[in-house]
């Protein structure tokens, strides 16, 4: 069977930045499955997958526009601290916010006396990604799974074991694995307002789309 729309597709990969940097890899934690077709993957990546068998290995290179998109200016915004009530304010915070552009995360870059910098690019904005892929399972997908819209395994993210590399925004729900844009904790999800988390789907080296 080869990947295509409607299957469930397990791959092992390391991304690497622009520089060979290696930002995120599956190794040691097994194959990360997720559902071909159905977004949740970033789109470059799934587009350099279709029509690969279990066993083949590819290296998948995707650029900006399909992957996080490039890099806005607009995006940025000062927000006086006493906005913020009595909540301490430090460099690295997370805020789900809903902005004109859609729900993003936020992320506090710099903090002053009088006011933070909050950030709503996604820490991958802007760079050109290298995936270097192995499918190591394809099977069919099953009709729950299709209607939920990606797999049901216990495990990482997209139901695999991996470290959830390449997730996307792909399955519109706030409190499953692979949502858009959230999950309120799980895998490839934005982090609950006013809440700080540290590392996690959707920042830095994993690879999640907003």
């Amino acid at each position: 069977m080869r990947v295509t729309k409607e299957t469930v597709v397990g791959i092992e990969y390391t991304l690497k930045d622009e520089k060979g940097n290696v930002l995120d890899s599956s190794s040691g934690h097994g194959p990360m499955e997720y559902l071909h077709g159905a977004s949740n993957i970033i789109p470059g990546l799934e587009q350099g997958l279709e029509g690969l068998a279990a066993g083949d290995a590819k290296t998948v290179v995707v650029p900006p526009e399909h992957a996080y998109g490039e890099y806005s200016d607009k995006l940025i915004q000062r927000v006086p601290l006493d906005r913020f009530g009595e909540n301490k304010v430090e460099v690295g915070m997370r805020f789900h916010a809903d902005t004109n552009l859609g729900m993003r995360v936020l992320v506090i870059r710099h903090v002053d006396d009088k006011e933070a910098v909050l950030d709503g690019n996604h820490e991958l904005a802007g760079k050109t990604l290298t995936f270097d892929v192995k499918v190591v399972s394809v099977r069919a997908a099953e009709l729950t799974e299709l209607a939920h819209g990606h797999p049901h395994q216990a495990g990482g993210c997209c139901g695999g074991n991996g470290g959830g590399c390449g997730c996307s925004e792909g399955e519109g729900s706030e409190g499953g694995c692979c949502s858009s844009e959230g999950s309120g904790g799980g895998c490839c999800s934005e982090e609950p307002a006013a809440q700080e988390k540290q590392g996690g789907c959707g920042s830095g080296g994993c690879g999640c789309s907003h």
